[in-house]
């Protein structure tokens, strides 16, 4: 994450056509994608970004037919900071991932965010 200076969340079609669905631009949009999105049945896509948000801490987002939407700012205390890797979204839509570091040793959080 560290050196990362944007990002984006793109789709290609069998044909091999790339269409870009969000560049993100730091700061509380977030910076550095990580992990593999999940989608969910309306076709909305969720990840994390290991920086940016209101603390430089990373972000959960969806992108949807409108747009990205910031679900969750981590502080980067308690909560995590720099999350990284894949979410899982179960079927109530709650989504659940980890981040690297933060949390109450300093060692990293496994966290669910309830939609």
């Amino acid at each position: 994450c560290y050196g990362c200076t944007g990002g984006v969340v793109y789709e290609v079609t069998p044909t091999g056509k790339e269409t870009v669905l969000h560049s993100f631009k730091g700061g509380t949009d977030g910076i550095c994608p990580s992990g593999a999105l999940v989608r969910d049945t309306a076709g909305n896509l969720y990840g994390t970004t290991c920086a940016g948000g209101d603390y430089n801490a990373g972000v959960v987002f969806e992108i949807g037919k409108s747009g990205e939407t910031i679900l969750y700012t981590f502080t980067g205390f308690n909560d995590g900071y720099t999350p990284n890797g894949s979410l899982i979204r179960d079927a109530a839509g709650n989504l659940y991932g980890t981040a690297s570091l933060g949390g109450a040793s300093g060692y990293g959080t496994v966290f669910e965010l309830i939609p």
